[in-house]
């Protein structure tokens, strides 16, 4: 009997994974790939749709519209998995499988710490980022707070992006001299990749951008409009953009074998589900230390492909050496990139006009780049 195999998930690394293995998978296996949406984002352009660059639904598209032929797409929400029997329900409707992949990502939880949704604002989904854009365009001067409101977080250099993107905001408004801009952070310098320090620190300078170091946040008090630390440091401010922690989403939380937030344990470099044989987690919802982006989920969905096609056929399995990498920006039309795996640093160019282009470019050519899954 052919082999089926289910993805749950669409996003990168459930679409990459499904696209991957239908170029891969021997004629005969099934590939289904159940979304409760049915609808595919480029979540990287929410950093811009505060700034009015972008609209949301210029950020989707139609999973089926996506994916190969090959690929069965079911639009349903998943209720439940039973890895015993290998069953994963959609309200009732059970789907069976051989080989599963877990892609469910994570969500943001401002509730994590009390007040933060209330009193703070993101850009992690759509309508986060929508309601920071009315924000912006009714504010008219004062003290903005940007930073980590807890970890872990996707893509974890876009609160300093947004803040250099919020400078020039504020020069093109006529307010950055009405405002202080303060960059709030639980770590003890501005990030935590010893190469990109120097390159950010000279551009908060550079920008007039306050750094506060250390800055845990404990509780978020939306009536008095301040942040507390867990040291009890207070930040006030008259806004605030702080990217609350991430968790698992629920589907993948009932599966009981994360961590306290709901990230599942994952083999780190054949990406199986500690475990489980026949099953894979990719992308935001592994507990792996590499950094939750786009090009880690690319890069996991290839190896979780091939080594799918690799059990099925009897072959070795690869490894995923922890490839990652991240086109930054950092300001004056420039960005910089950090390309990086388990056993090798970044070395992070100087920041550029032509990598800024690439980054901006990136929003047009996603769709032809990314989900066709092509090595």
């Amino acid at each position: 009997m052919a082999a089926k195999v289910v993805i749950v998930g669409g996003g990168v690394g459930g679409v990459v994974t499904a696209n991957r293995l239908a170029l891969l998978a021997p004629e005969g296996v099934q590939i289904t790939l159940v979304d409760a949406t049915g609808i595919h984002t480029y979540q990287q352009g929410w950093l811009y749709v505060p700034f009015g660059e972008v609209e949301p639904k210029q950020l989707q598209k139609r999973l089926k519209s996506i994916v190969y032929d090959r690929v069965k797409v079911i639009t349903k929400p998943v209720t439940g998995i039973d890895l015993d029997n290998k069953v994963v329900n959609m309200n009732g409707e059970r789907l069976t499988y051989d080989f599963l992949v877990l892609a469910t990502g994570c969500e943001p939880n401002p509730s994590e710490i009390e007040g933060l949704a209330e009193g703070s604002h993101h850009f992690h989904t759509a309508d986060a980022a929508i309601k920071l854009r009315e924000a912006l365009a009714n504010f008219e001067g004062g003290k903005i707070v940007v930073g980590v409101g807890g970890l872990p977080y996707k893509c974890p250099p876009s609160p300093i992006e947004f803040a250099f993107l919020l400078h020039e905001h504020l020069i093109r408004k006529g307010l950055r001299n009405k405002t202080e801009l303060i960059y709030a952070t639980p770590l003890p310098r501005v990030f935590h990749i010893e190469p990109l320090v120097p390159i950010f620190e000279e551009r908060f300078e550079r920008f007039g951008i306050k750094l506060s170091p250390f800055f845990t946040l404990e509780t978020f008090d939306p009536a008095n409009r301040r942040a507390i630390s867990m040291d009890g440091t207070e930040l006030n401010g008259d806004l605030f953009v702080l990217v609350p922690p991430h968790c698992g989403v629920e589907c993948a939380r009932k599966l009981g074998i994360g961590d306290a937030k709901g990230f599942l344990p994952t083999e780190r470099n054949t990406l199986q589900v500690q475990g489980q044989e026949q099953v894979y987690a990719v992308g935001d919802c592994t507990n792996l230390t590499t950094p939750k982006a786009l090009t880690a989920a690319q890069k996991q969905a290839f190896i979780v492909a091939e080594n799918i096609v690799a059990q099925i056929t009897g072959k070795e399995l690869v490894k995923y050496k922890g490839q990652v990498g991240c086109v930054i920006e950092v300001g004056c039309r420039e960005a910089t990139v950090a390309s990086f795996d388990y056993d090798n640093p970044p070395h992070p160019p100087k920041p550029n006009k032509a990598l800024f282009q690439q980054k901006r470019n990136m929003r047009r050519l996603y769709w032809q780049i990314v989900p066709t899954a092509l090595g």
